[in-house]
């Protein structure tokens, strides 16, 4: 793995010109008038995305051999994103959560940029990385690790790192910008056989995020001194807990990554990823998981997904009037993944796509799939397909992208349940032998676009 180019940048209040909102047309009525100055007020507190977004303009400038589409990943190393958006603002969301009001624009925004995702969504358009993209929280070290896992995998061919984040006023935001080189081309992907799956739903306040993941990863703690990587995904983890907690007094529990750094040690765990902000985490994590064996790092994996729905996930959806949040369901899904062939019929992921297309933001849209190839690199095939999402956007987008990876392939019901941090593994964890071979597709808005097969023989 080689560093190529390195670009830092800033962004904030405190900039020259940073309230300057740009003349409008002569001809624009008064209320388009209102209505885009205030869209762009929006814009320009949006310092985190706006200096990753100027760190990664630059990295490009100075980068001729960075590259645009599939070959192309990105990770996204921030503490919060842009959540001082929502800080500033948490006693007017509690007075509204109170009231049962909807969310006037400027905090119906400012919550649809809560995820950090938003962030890593934001660059991934910029730079076309249509590979594999991620948050992860801000350590630049672990993220470096992620990088040159990718690399020597053959996942990317290059990745941008790229770590962001407000100051503790959130007035300014400082980015770094790195790029990576040293991918060869992946060989085939070792067929993983899931030899355990532990789910716990979350049902009612009063247990943290970190709580849930712990049920769920104890069970599968690592055993006979083998080399075990733990992977934990989530979207939100416990960010909208800890920040209503001081409006809305409640125990939001411990940090989820310092809760699960801590647990991994205590288990004996050889190594750990946490992956953040989008609901599609556990699609990243079945493909670092097959990365992590294909390069004889450890022995086994665990992949867990987890994130809370019955508290601040739900009242802060239920402001934005969410047609989804009824289909949401909070909870953690964990797997056991080893290579070697099953003998009581537990399903084997016999490869793990990672692709980032664009996703649109209207329904009306179609993704546009043209750099995405077709199949998977075994050239197996599934007998259907079962597709995983978020919202109904993301579900219309995986059936499109079902149909372009594999034309032809029925698709079979999913029910109405959607779990937030661990539908892919719900998906996977829950298919019996009758149901192979399967395919899963999913589409994330905030990443963790991907697809894998799902087989009962090797």
């Amino acid at each position: 793995m080689r560093l190529s180019a390195v670009a830092r940048a800033s962004y904030g209040f405190t900039e020259e010109g940073a309230d300057d909102l740009g003349p409008l047309a002569d001809e624009i009525s008064s209320d388009a008038a209102t209505a885009v100055l205030r869209a762009r007020k929006f814009g320009r507190e949006l310092h985190v995305t706006r200096a990753a977004r100027r760190a990664a303009a630059k990295l490009r400038s100075r980068a001729p051999e960075l590259a645009e589409g599939g070959h192309l990943g990105l990770i996204l190393a921030t503490e919060r994103g842009d959540q001082h958006m929502v800080a500033r603002r948490t006693a007017d969301i509690a007075h509204r959560m109170s009231l049962g009001e909807r969310a006037p624009t400027d905090l119906f925004r400012a919550i649809a940029y809560f995820p950090v995702g938003r962030v890593a969504k934001s660059i991934a358009e910029k730079l076309q990385a249509w590979g594999p993209v991620v948050s992860v929280p801000a350590d630049l070290e672990r993220a470096r690790t992620l990088a040159e896992v990718w690399l020597t995998a053959g996942r990317a061919e290059q990745v941008v790192l790229l770590a962001a984040d407000a100051t503790a006023d959130g007035a300014t935001a400082h980015a770094a910008a790195e790029l990576w080189l040293g991918g060869r081309r992946a060989d085939t992907a070792p067929a993983l056989t899931m030899t355990a799956y532990v789910q716990r739903t979350h049902q009612s306040e009063g247990v943290s995020c970190a709580e849930l993941a712990s049920q769920v990863i104890e069970t599968l703690a690592p055993v006979g001194g083998r080399r075990t990587a733990l992977i934990v995904g989530s979207m939100l983890a416990d960010a909208g807990e800890s920040l209503l907690a001081e409006a809305s007094p409640r125990d939001p529990g411990p940090p989820l990554e310092g809760a699960i750094r801590s647990l991994a040690g205590r288990l004996g765990f050889s190594e750990l990823f946490v992956l953040i902000g989008s609901s599609g985490a556990s699609m990243t994590a079945l493909g670092l998981a097959q990365d992590l064996i294909a390069l004889d790092r450890v022995d086994s994996v665990v992949v867990c997904g987890v994130d809370l729905v019955h508290g601040v996930l739900a009242q802060a959806l239920g402001l934005l009037r969410c047609d989804d949040l009824p289909h949401m369901r909070g909870g953690a899904s964990a797997l056991m993944l080893q290579p070697g062939t099953p003998d009581d019929g537990h399903p084997i992921l016999q490869a793990c796509s990672l692709v980032s297309p664009a996703v649109p933001s209207q329904p009306t849209v179609a993704m546009d799939l043209a750099g995405v190839p077709t199949g998977l690199p075994n050239g197996r095939k599934p007998s259907h397909v079962v597709l995983s999402g978020l919202s109904s956007l993301d579900l219309q987008c995986a059936e499109q992208l079902a149909g372009h990876v594999w034309p032809g392939a029925p698709i079979s019901s999913r029910g109405d349940v959607r779990g937030v941090g661990d539908d892919v593994l719900r998906l996977a964890g829950t298919a019996s032998g009758l149901d192979l071979p399967m395919g899963i597709v999913g589409v994330h808005y905030l990443g963790g676009t991907g697809c894998c097969l799902l087989t009962s023989e090797i």
